[in-house]
């Protein structure tokens, strides 16, 4: 996915880069791309080689973090032609953080101008080796093998090591980004998690350095002005960084952006909107349920806010709630159902949940949509879609 700004002003741009397992049109790789649209970047959001588009487009296989190099430079490049964007930086996640470090190595401060590495595991794992019959895989192993479609990770890897006309040592040794992080040459944040599960996963096998999520990088780079690691108490692996607290993670990655892409620049801003949205639908027979929760990550109440679900067209409200059922029902306009809350407190409070049940018997069989917005009075009085202050969240079901 691209976002491009149009106009004639100059503008920085983003690569935006998935794990391992995760695809560009994951929850909050499009939340973090709209903030950044929002804020003036342009965005670019990649699926790596092996996931979601790359896959269905190409076989080139996973290298856990070798070839991805090449992918995440190819990215930058593409964007920078397409958009003239005055400079590109780069945030991946796990495997896209892993990736891009060895990218920004490899780069030598050519081509990308500032990276993010979101809890990326930089050091080697144990060596890969034919699977013990006698030894089940842990369950996160047997989900990565489902995601690769392999009995195994030394029958994945050998194969892809073939593809690439190597041998599964000569490609294990190019996979780690512990030691090719010295030669980063332009800004990297290095972000990590203290409640990590799969850092934690390390410790439980027994690997107490924290295996292939060690920070012992940090001796080899004590000496490079580039490279900075932040370590927070929480907020686990990944994507969920972001979602465990929006807010925060906007507010980091966009000032730190801003400051090494366009510190200058009065049209690229660093704002994020302190309220968000969780939304999920379930069907049922007949029926389809959406639950909704607004949270407030910012130090002020807001007030007065209207939580909106936007039901698809042919589908009628059976009933709604607030909290508990049969209390705090919501107000109708057409299509859109809203409640209102007449105060937020600040400091990371939560609302909810929401919950609207609604027959969805008399539509056509195939996916259909439901959009979540928040509005508050601070803002605008009007409850549209448009004037929303939160990133507005899109929930899809499907009849059979």
């Amino acid at each position: 996915m691209m976002a491009v700004w149009e106009g004639d002003r100059i503008r920085p741009g983003v690569v935006i880069v998935p794990g391992l397992t995760q695809t560009k049109d994951l929850k909050f790789v499009v939340e973090v791309a709209e903030l950044l649209a929002r804020n003036g970047w342009n965005v670019l959001t990649i699926d790596l080689r092996g996931h979601g588009d790359s896959r269905r487009l190409s076989a080139a296989m996973i290298t856990g973090g070798w070839k991805e190099t090449d992918d995440i430079l190819g990215a930058v490049r593409h964007l920078r032609e397409k958009t003239s964007s005055s400079s590109v930086a780069v945030v991946g996640f796990s495997m896209g953080g892993r990736s891009l470090v060895k990218a920004m190595a490899q780069d030598e401060g050519r081509l990308i101008a500032a990276g993010i590495a979101v809890t990326a595991p930089l050091a080697a794992g144990p060596p890969l080796a034919p699977p013990d019959p006698g030894v089940a895989p842990t369950p996160l192993g047997k989900f990565f093998l489902e995601f690769l479609g392999a009995p195994s990770f030394y029958e994945y890897y050998s194969r892809a090591a073939a593809s690439y006309g190597v041998d599964l040592r000569t490609m294990e040794a190019q996979m780690p980004a512990d030691a090719s992080i010295a030669r980063v040459k332009k800004p990297l944040l290095m972000l990590y998690a203290l409640d990590d599960f799969q850092s934690l996963l390390q410790l439980k096998l027994g690997r107490h350095d924290g295996g292939i999520f060690s920070l012992a990088y940090r001796d080899t780079v004590r000496d490079n002005p580039h490279v900075r690691t932040l370590l927070v108490d929480r907020g686990n692996h990944a994507g969920m960084l972001y979602l465990s607290d929006p807010h925060w993670f906007a507010l980091t990655m966009l000032t730190y952006l801003k400051h090494w892409q366009a510190r200058d620049v009065d049209h690229v801003t660093a704002a994020a909107p302190p309220l968000d949205v969780l939304a999920e639908g379930q069907l049922e027979a007949h029926t389809a349920r959406y639950q909704v929760v607004v949270r407030n990550h910012g130090p002020r109440a807001a007030g007065v806010v209207d939580v909106h679900i936007r039901i698809p067209p042919g589908a009628r409200l059976e009933h709604c709630w607030a909290g508990f059922e049969g209390l705090g029902r919501c107000a109708t306009d057409g299509t859109r159902l809203s409640w209102t809350l007449p105060r937020l407190t600040g400091g990371k409070t939560s609302a909810g949940p929401f919950v609207a049940v609604v027959d969805v018997s008399r539509m056509k069989k195939g996916p259909f949509a439901t959009t979540v917005w928040v509005t508050t009075v601070e803002r605008s009085l009007s409850l549209l879609e448009k004037d929303t202050v939160t990133i507005p969240q899109h929930v899809t079901l499907e009849r059979r």
